[in-house]
């Protein structure tokens, strides 16, 4: 599912129903005003709010007191404001469009406002103003907001809205027909508010969330929940809204679309961020500063905006920020973020509301091409400092765990309805949900998002982004399934799917039933009944027991050798899952496999059996036992078929493989495997991932059941992999693998004149291997594959490479230069000592 922002927005991007119509278009032609801004003494005013009166068109001067201002209305006046200054008011001429504004400042503020111009040249840290106040708030930020507090109790209200933007006023008018201009007028703003958008999907929740600092623990509980629209597969919208959950402002860096972003009020602020104290203002008896940041350098993952800051408190009560514009994160053309908080009493500061909004798109940045609006809003509501709860209170959280668990009347909802003005959106989604071109979009985003089309009631064709593959044994492969599908959160699902090769003539298959037996505790089974071919030696550990987990062969252009070391597996299994507690697993999966080659004449896995019978299949069959524990995962979803969210979590996987010999099973064997996954921010430093497994298999076993070290002839690479490694060049039944991948987020190119332009980011990687196999295990082998280990010496991979390669807003590939320890391959194909290989990632 990586591919599926990728391919939905280069649909809309695409679409004839929400596409641009220049010449036909009916909007009244855009008029741009532009100007500078100064004070008495003619010196430039950044930052001053230039809007039109009785509008929603806005902008701000830039560093140079400069400003365009883009509108649609001929007539109007515009209105310029700064703190400490005399509000401006004038009446512009649409034939004279340049205008010099001159600001007086406010009598009645001037013993208050302390206004410190932005140096020619950047001022040292300890030089400037802001930074004693700033290093105010780190001394403190641990003692701020509800930490202050011994226990605390609050409403908080979770919207999710989404909504297709840059729609022409043509295709409005075609849409809405009669009713064009009233619509019109309902049409919510983005955050820049110039542009509408179209509301196609809308998801509320209210959390009663408990809190007790003494005792170190929290408990939030879900109160309240409804949705309407057309989005079918929600999930993929709700872990792009979701992406924002992670930004803390008081952390020194925090995790937004997998890049590391600095704080503007982090510890290490200054290496990243120029500052600006500009003035200070009185508001409730209490003196606040405003200060002003911007990214150092233009390309930096940070942001620019301003915050207000308690004298005394060092508290922030609001900051608005905006992802700057030259920063390119895949598919996302406009990010801003605004979080408020409101005064308990003198010391205390509260959350009041946060409002995230993002504007994503596919080629570019440009204004003009149609892309989708994503806001998530928080509100915090109904605080009570008074009641106390028990610790055991804390450990019983009320959660969701079935569909509709938490569905209200209209009663409830209206006060919610009426602090954040949701009820205008539920209205339009009700006056488009009719409309034919409405539902051929949304029908065309859900095939796109899902990879399946609708075959008939409730019967669902795909996925299609596995439909055409191509290897060594097959030729090309065909392939074609089907699932069952009435929503996201279907209790029981069956797919399947048959494949062709046009090379070996065969029909391959695969079937599964999935049944969630009880959603508390939650409990799923799954049986799985499969006649396929698999590639065993490009992964050791795999508990999923999914199908369409791997397409043969989708790389199929670019690659070394023929991938013909293919085994078919001919498999009858069941998966019972036990949820312990969130996202902590029990599984439990018998099994019975038929393994053997693909194409004997390509490829053999003959070994020694009893009474020295040379054989070339092997059946097993026995049953893994898994714990599995990711803290900190998203998980969406309530149904059997879950799925899951790419945040920073760490992962835990231990599994134990027992073979049983009553189920006929031709070894009697067993296996234990350890894996763990890290994803680490460094702040401006980036982020590293990491990789450790180890396992070790207990017994004489032939090929199919050993485990060799992960390797990928395509030249395309894939992670957890050893890219200059042939298949089954090592082959191993005790064995440690490691990986780690740093990428610095632009922290190196971003300070080189002229290549800070191309927007490049660097990356590294380390990849090792330690094996060994058994002299028993050798001493049956009667394959075409030489068993070797890296015993004697780790094998071991580096490389050093470039991401964030493309073009405009889409920028997904990354080119490595791979080295590898000495090695040579004694199974056929030689295995390059250097090599240059790309990856693709189209993702954020």
């Amino acid at each position: 599912m990586k591919y599926i922002i990728y391919i939905f927005l280069l649909f809309f991007s695409l679409s004839p129903y929400a596409q641009i119509t220049r010449k036909k278009s009916t909007k009244p032609e855009r008029i741009i005003y532009r100007g500078i801004v100064v004070d008495e003494n003619q010196e430039p005013l950044p930052f001053v709010n230039v809007y039109m009166r009785k509008g929603k068109f806005g902008t701000t001067t830039d560093d140079n007191g400069e400003f365009e201002l883009k509108t649609r209305r001929k007539r109007g006046k515009i209105t310029f404001s700064l703190m400490g200054y005399e509000t401006k008011i004038i009446k512009p001429k649409p034939k004279n469009p340049y205008l010099r504004i001159v600001l007086k400042e406010e009598k009645n503020v001037l013993d208050e406002v302390v206004i410190v111009q932005r140096p020619k040249k950047r001022l040292k840290k300890k030089e400037n103003p802001a930074y004693k106040i700033l290093k105010g708030i780190w001394q403190h930020k641990k003692r701020n907001g509800l930490q202050l507090l011994n226990r605390y109790e609050y409403k908080k209200y979770d919207a999710t809205e989404i909504g297709l933007n840059r729609v022409d006023s043509l295709f409005l008018k075609k849409l809405f027909k009669k009713d064009y201009r009233q619509v019109l007028d309902e049409l919510p703003f983005d955050s820049e508010g110039f542009n509408k958008y179209i509301p196609i999907f809308i998801k509320e929740l209210v959390y009663r969330v408990y809190g007790d600092n003494k005792l170190g623990k929290q408990r939030i509980d879900i109160e309240a929940e409804k949705n309407k629209g057309f989005v079918q597969n929600g999930f993929v919208f709700d872990r792009m809204a979701n992406k924002f959950d992670a930004v803390d402002i008081y952390q020194n860096s925090f995790d937004l679309f997998n890049k590391s972003f600095v704080s503007p009020i982090s510890s290490t602020g200054f290496d990243t961020y120029d500052y600006l104290l500009y003035d200070s203002i009185q508001q409730n008896h209490h003196k606040l500063y405003n200060i002003y940041f911007w990214p150092r350098r233009a390309a930096d993952l940070a942001f620019v905006g301003n915050f207000l800051v308690d004298k005394r408190t060092f508290a922030v009560t609001k900051i608005k920020m905006k992802l700057n514009r030259d920063v390119n994160i895949n598919f996302v053309r406009g990010l801003s973020i605004e979080k408020e908080y409101k005064m308990l009493n003198d010391t205390i500061f509260l959350p009041k509301s946060d409002v995230f909004e993002g504007d994503f798109t596919l080629i570019d940045k440009n204004d003009q091409h149609n892309g989708i609006n994503i806001k998530k809003t928080y509100l915090y509501t109904d605080y009570n400092f008074k009641s106390r709860h028990s610790s055991e209170f804390y450990d019983k959280n009320i959660i969701k765990y079935k569909p509709k668990q938490f569905v209200k009347d209209s009663a409830f909802w209206q006060s919610y309805t009426d602090l954040s003005q949701s009820g205008k959106t539920y209205s339009l989604i009700d006056k488009i949900k009719g409309k034919k071109r409405i539902q051929n979009m949304t029908k065309w985003i859900n095939i796109l998002t899902t990879g399946y089309f609708n075959l008939a009631k409730n019967v669902q064709f795909g996925p299609l982004f596995q439909a055409v593959g191509r290897n060594g044994v097959e030729g090309w492969r065909l392939m074609a399934g089907f699932r069952t599908f009435k929503s996201p959160d279907d209790r029981f699902r069956l797919s399947g799917h048959l494949a062709y090769g046009t090379r070996d003539k065969k029909m391959k298959y695969g079937v599964q039933a999935e049944y969630l037996l009880s959603y508390k505790p939650r409990i799923a089974l799954s049986a799985t009944w499969s006649d396929d071919y698999a590639q065993q030696a490009r992964q050791l550990l795999n508990v999923s027991n999914i199908m369409f987990v791997e397409n043969l062969g989708a790389n199929f252009v670019l690659s070394r050798g023929k991938n013909v070391f293919l085994s078919r597996i001919q498999e009858k299994s069941l998966k019972f899952d036990f949820r312990l507690a969130k996202n902590f697993h029990l599984g439990f999966i018998p099994s019975h496999k038929t393994i053997q080659p693909a194409d004997r004449h390509l490829f053999n896995m003959d070994y020694m059996y009893k009474n020295f019978e040379v054989r070339h299949k092997v059946i097993d069959a026995g049953a893994d036992f898994f714990l599995t524990y990711t803290p900190g995962r998203d998980v969406y979803g309530l149904g059997v078929a879950q799925r899951y969210g790419k945040n920073a979590f760490p992962s835990f996987i231990l599994n134990y493989h027992k073979s049983f010999s009553f189920l006929n099973s031709d070894f009697s064997y067993s296996r234990l495997q350890f894996r763990y996954d890290q994803y680490i921010l460094w702040g401006k430093f980036g982020k590293t991932d990491a990789m450790v497994e180890l396992g070790k298999t207990f017994g004489t076993v032939p090929l199919a059941l050993l485990n060799p070290i992960p390797a990928n002839q395509v030249l395309i690479q894939k992670p957890y992999t050893f890219s200059l490694l042939n298949y089954y060049d090592f082959v191993t039944d005790t064995y440690a693998t490691a990986y780690f991948t740093h990428h610095f987020n632009g922290l190196i190119l971003n300070r080189l004149p002229l290549i800070k332009k191309l927007k490049l980011r660097t990356v590294v990687a380390f990849r090792l291997a330690y094996g060994q196999i058994s002299n028993a295990n050798k001493s049956i082998n009667f394959s075409n594959i030489h068993y070797a280990a890296p015993d004697q010496n780790m094998y071991y991979e580096y490389s050093v490479g470039l991401e964030n390669i493309g073009y405009g807003n889409l920028r997904f590939i990354r080119v490595d230069a791979i080295w590898r320890s000495p090695h040579h391959s004694i199974n056929g194909l030689h295995s390059p000592r250097f090599a240059v290989r790309m990856a693709i990632k189209p993702d954020f």
